[in-house]
């Protein structure tokens, strides 16, 4: 009877291992090459730092179907890496899980932050080997604050896991906490491996927690061309061509165009309680920056304004920051205009151009306004 029982054990586990090893043969996987893309300058770089977040915890190990989601988790990260294309970033990767990542503070990371290049990430992904112990997902975000201290420029935090968390508090409120550090500077993106609901609500709700990044799945990842639209979105941004434009004293003006006065008006709106501006005013923000170009004498205030909701001191700081945004999207993406021209300031809730009782209202009141006057000299 033993020999009997120890035979189905071997067998039971012969198809396992047989059904295990068909089914986490990867998909052939060609990455499509964005290097093109860039060079042509139809996109330019949107983020200057990333930080990956790898889950090899117990729950990696098998899912219902004696699939590893460790290897599929691996799979997509390499099939991301292999799709970057060529920018100047720096870049680190947190493989958490007790195999790989005390909880205790002062754990480094696996990598970085660096330079990053495609060998050294490559090699980090294939050092998850192994899973076990609980999920420190919460606490890995929190050690995000410190790893990405030093960094300059805008980031994205990457989380890869099937969002089954199990020790300290909800990450949710880690991944709140990080996007408060940082600000308008982070976006935070999960892609689930696996199918679990209560992951799949985990990992939304962390992405938005994250204010401007987005939660996709590794199927929706699984072909070129899924894993080169994430890749765009995090990575990239349609980029505006810059076009020479003749500084006007080089030019004689007719004597029309000399008497003509004009004001040209600029007006962003926001997000409730957010200074990050939606791509729908970049075409705006263009026209602006290349007025200022034209007529360099010029300055301009850039008025941050608030709805009504909220303390008038945090509104006030509120206004600030999206002043400030203006200011630094304008600076930051287009040459040849000084600093000490553009000038943020918070008026707060003060100025109201609207009613603040209803969402119509609050709505037009949450903005940047500036104005652009010019008459010619006589």
């Amino acid at each position: 009877m033993k020999k009997i029982t120890h035979l189905i054990i071997a067998v039971f586990i012969g198809l396992l291992a047989s059904a295990c090893g068909s089914k986490n043969t990867p998909v052939p996987f060609t990455p499509t090459d964005l290097n093109g893309k860039v060079t042509q300058d139809s996109y330019v770089q949107k983020v200057d730092n990333f930080l990956v977040l790898f889950d090899d915890s117990e729950s990696m190990y098998l899912d219902r179907q004696w699939e590893s989601k460790l290897d599929r988790a691996k799979v997509v990260a390499h099939n991301m890496n292999d799709t970057i294309p060529k920018l100047n970033l720096q870049a680190g990767m947190r493989i958490f899980g007790p195999k790989n990542l005390s909880t205790k503070d002062g754990t480094p990371l696996q990598y970085g932050m660096t330079s990053y290049s495609k060998t050294g990430l490559g090699e980090t992904i294939d050092s998850a080997i192994k899973t076990g112990g609980n999920t420190p997902m919460t606490r890995s975000l929190e050690m995000a604050k410190d790893d990405l201290e030093k960094s300059q420029g805008d980031i994205a935090v990457i989380l890869i896991g099937d969002g089954e968390e199990n020790i300290r508090t909800p990450a949710v409120v880690a991944a709140h906490a990080l996007k408060e550090k940082y600000q308008d500077r982070l976006c935070i993106y999960t892609i689930l491996i696996g199918d679990s609901p209560e992951g799949q609500v985990t990992m939304k709700e962390i992405a938005q927690g994250g204010g401007c990044g987005f939660a996709t799945d590794e199927k929706a990842l699984s072909t070129s061309t899924g894993m080169a639209d994430f890749v765009e979105k995090v990575f990239l941004k349609k980029g505006e061509k810059v076009v020479a434009v003749v500084a006007p004293q080089e030019v004689a003006p007719t004597m029309t165009e000399a008497e003509k006065c004009f004001t040209v008006e600029l007006k962003v709106e926001f997000d409730f309680d957010k200074s990050f501006i939606r791509s729908e005013y970049y075409k705006d923000l263009t026209k602006f920056a290349d007025l200022m170009r034209n007529y360099p004498d010029h300055n301009v205030n850039l008025e941050g304004n608030t709805c009504s909701i909220g303390s008038d001191a945090y509104n006030m700081t509120l206004g600030q920051r999206r002043a400030e945004s203006v200011r630094d999207f304008i600076l930051k993406n287009f040459k040849n205009i000084d600093a000490s021209r553009l000038t943020a300031i918070s008026y707060g809730e003060a100025k109201p151009i609207s009613t603040n009782e209803t969402d119509k209202g609050r709505k037009e009141n949450r903005r940047v306004f500036a104005t652009f006057t010019y008459c010619p000299k006589k």
